[in-house]
């Protein structure tokens, strides 16, 4: 049994120990670890701070703003409907909050979690069903990121970044889910429920289903 006291004292501690901010070899830098957009490949090169998925406020609140604002930040974004139904494989193969032994279809898995009536059960951890923009604005609602990588341009993307830190390293692929296409687990409803949650994402990024 957790006792909430000591989980925010060891929350605290290993915070301190091992930081999101990362002191590489031509600068400090910070990577947004949005979840499943290749973040645990990336953590495999350059060491995963002790919590890996922490948002830009999150990470100001522990490191200050005077840090956060000198270091070189970099995130992974990812088509919002393909995010999804990696998000939705990834619970299904390790069944977080039962949904292999319930059956849960796709679609009612989006219905419990992005639809108006959500399931706390399934629902379980809000912040990985945030909105990729939502990880990304500091305390103004602005999004002060050096770069933005796009999924889809992921091995390019991220080798600039690598070289401008100095990194000499190539991206493995861990947490990998079976190839399919993600337009073949839609239909009409919740196509749109997953473009209204996302629109702003969608927006920015200039995504499209």
């Amino acid at each position: 049994m957790k006792i909430e006291f000591i989980e925010r004292i060891k929350n605290k501690i290993g915070l301190t120990i091992n930081p999101p901010i990362h002191k590489g070899k031509n600068m400090d830098y910070i990577f947004i670890h949005i979840n499943k957009t290749a973040g645990t490949s990336i953590n495999k090169i350059i060491g995963k701070p002790y919590r890996k998925h922490l948002t830009a406020k999150q990470i100001i609140d522990q490191i200050g703003k005077n840090k956060w604002q000198k270091a070189y930040k970099f995130t992974v974004v990812r088509n919002p409907w393909d995010k999804v139904v990696s998000h939705y494989k990834y619970r299904l193969k390790t069944n977080q909050s039962n949904i292999k032994n319930d059956g849960l279809s796709f679609k009612e898995w989006v219905l419990f979690t992005y639809g108006e009536n959500k399931d706390p059960k399934y629902y379980n951890k809000p912040q990985m069903f945030l909105p990729q923009v939502e990880w990304l604005k500091d305390y103004h609602g602005k999004i002060n990121i050096d770069k933005i990588v796009k999924f889809e341009n992921l091995k390019e993307g991220i080798s600039e970044v690598f070289s401008l830190l100095g990194i000499d390293e190539q991206l493995p692929h861990l947490n990998k889910t079976n190839k399919t296409n993600y337009k073949d687990f839609y239909d009409q409803e919740t196509k749109k429920i997953i473009a209204d949650w996302f629109q702003e994402d969608i927006k920015l990024f200039d995504y499209f289903f």
